[in-house]
């Protein structure tokens, strides 16, 4: 007796929490393991109706799943659309770096990655930073200020090499769309300004420590770097 009492109550516990508290940390379990969100759903039935929120979809990780799923189950497609639908970043940025550089969708896809740049997703700034400073003219001062917002954003921990190479990593096993790689966006041109770093002709990619360099010359010149390598899809330049 004494032991059902004791499995009820345990089995009942989260029964007088409140929904949204249940969900915020469930968001939050979401946010750094998938797996683990799944362990918690079967721990109880609060946890299993908290986790089909809105909310979960918006927050929970997708980074282990594979950004081009070349076979893919009806369930795990629906699973990554309606997090696209709530606004989770991962989802945001990587469809739009589907749309914009292999459907050619650009337009579609350029607003995909800024809606994740607005939430903070690191990779999706700096593609979108690269992008508009390529593009040059009335929007190449906020590409500018994009990529530099990078040297002082909450996620710093994930350097910008990291970023990079993930960005890199992306592109590589997709099929790029030869007008989009091709066509637009150019090479940025040099931006006319006489500086200290006036004479920066750096031929590889900028280490961390040199970002103190005037932030054009720098993302000039790494604009310049993810042009070509776009181009001729030479993704070993280091």
């Amino acid at each position: 007796m004494t032991k059902g009492r004791r499995k009820t109550s345990r089995h009942e516990f989260f029964k007088y929490f409140p929904k949204d508290l249940l969900t915020e940390v469930l968001a939050r379990v979401a946010s750094a393991s998938i797996s683990d969100l799944f362990t918690a759903k079967l721990s109880c039935k609060e946890f299993l109706e908290a986790a089909s929120e809105n909310y979960i979809f918006e927050h929970i990780t997708i980074e282990k799943l594979p950004v081009i799923p070349w076979t893919i189950s009806h369930g795990a497609s629906s699973f990554l659309a309606r997090c696209k639908e709530n606004g989770n970043p991962e989802a945001l940025f990587r469809h739009g770096m589907v749309e914009f550089f292999s459907s050619n969708k650009p337009e579609s896809g350029f607003q995909h990655l800024k809606n994740a740049a607005r939430k903070g997703h690191v990779e999706a700034i700096y593609t979108c930073g690269v992008i508009l400073v390529c593009h040059g003219g009335q929007f190449k001062q906020e590409g500018i200020e994009l990529l530099s917002s990078l040297k002082n954003h909450k996620s710093r921990h994930r350097t910008i090499k990291e970023c990079r190479d993930k960005i890199k990593g992306i592109l590589q096993s997709m099929w790029i769309d030869r007008g989009e790689a091709g066509i637009g966006p150019e090479e940025p041109k040099s931006h006319g300004r006489t500086c200290n770093c006036s004479k920066f002709n750096k031929r590889g990619w900028i280490d961390e420590e040199e970002y103190t360099t005037c932030d054009y010359c720098v993302w000039d010149h790494e604009a310049t770097l993810f042009c070509k390598i776009l181009r001729a899809r030479g993704f070993g330049i280091s």
